[in-house]
């Protein structure tokens, strides 16, 4: 039994079927209990029949979602509670918008993972830095760094192709496959030199450096999908989870797409982002996906 406060009760027993629908709703958003549209045309109690099918049709319907093993009956979904104070649906109920879209699920086998993990105090001019390869005049003219013979073994230049429509042919590559990336910020403890006892940390210490240190870590993200989305029809399927995790499609396509995102990523993002914190003793980029590695750049020593 759901209790009801004193304003779910004055809902309930008004005579506004606005109130009474609303109140239908916030009821059955608490139980597990499927109900029909005839019981819920009932409790509102609408002068005109008519007038709650219109509105079951146009603003309801939005709040339900049909009971998976009861045919013709209903349950409150989730996006109620976005709803649920009286003033809030009110206003809903007098506005024309639709608060509820249906989303079609797409899913990639085949995906690369880059993730660099840098010392915070390099994320303002780390994300400058980045931000040039979203425009399309920075990016022509760091593909046109790149030596011809390099470029064209990633990239095959079509026969009379003019260098120009060359470039922006692989700038257009780019823009579908490249959106964006993401920093996060993780924190970390490490220690400065070989394993060291209480005591010989002791003499380090006194000397006043420091064993242990704590830093900032941001991780930038970047994921690209390879090949083209499997569209899925059915949003739980027992089936889809069944599948061999590691499954991947290795086909010439999906192959020569992975090393064309590795061989722009490397010429591109890693050499700005190389050229932005030189100084650091070391640089980790993790890869995953399709493959896993870790790659660290240090310092040349002589």
């Amino acid at each position: 039994m759901i209790k009801m406060n004193s304003t779910d009760r004055n809902i309930e027993n008004s005579e506004d079927p606005i109130r009474r629908a609303y109140f239908f709703l916030k009821n059955h958003s608490r139980s597990p209990d499927a109900f029909s549209k005839e019981e819920f045309k009932i409790f509102a109690n609408y002068p005109n029949p008519n007038n709650f099918d219109t509105y079951f049709s146009k603003k309801f319907k939005q709040f339900l979602e049909e009971a998976p093993n009861e045919p013709s009956k209903f349950l409150v979904s989730r996006i109620f509670k976005k709803y649920s104070k009286w003033e809030k649906f009110r206003a809903f109920y007098s506005q024309s918008s639709k608060i509820k879209v249906n989303y079609n699920e797409d899913y990639y086998k085949n995906l690369i993972i880059f993730e660099f993990f840098l010392p915070l105090a390099n994320e303002i001019d780390l994300r400058s830095s980045l931000d040039e390869l979203f425009y399309r005049d920075t990016v022509k003219l760091a593909l046109k760094k790149i030596p011809n013979d390099e470029i064209n073994r990633a990239f095959s230049k079509e026969d009379e192709e003019t260098e120009e429509h060359y470039i922006e042919r692989i700038c257009d590559w780019m823009s579908e496959r490249f959106g964006g990336y993401s920093i996060g910020t993780v924190r970390g403890r490490f220690k400065t030199d070989d394993l060291k006892t209480f005591t010989e940390v002791a003499i380090i210490r006194s000397r006043g450096l420091d064993y242990l240190i704590d830093e900032t870590t941001a991780i930038v993200r970047f994921i690209f999908s390879i090949g083209s989305p499997i569209k899925n029809q059915v949003f739980y399927n027992i089936d889809q989870f069944s599948e061999n995790e590691d499954e991947c499609i290795h086909s010439e396509e999906n192959i020569e797409e992975a090393n064309q995102i590795r061989y722009i990523f490397k010429n591109l993002f890693v050499k700005s982002i190389l050229d932005l914190v030189n100084g650091e003793d070391e640089i980790w980029m993790l890869e995953r996906g399709i493959r896993n590695r870790l790659y660290i750049w240090r310092i040349e020593t002589a």
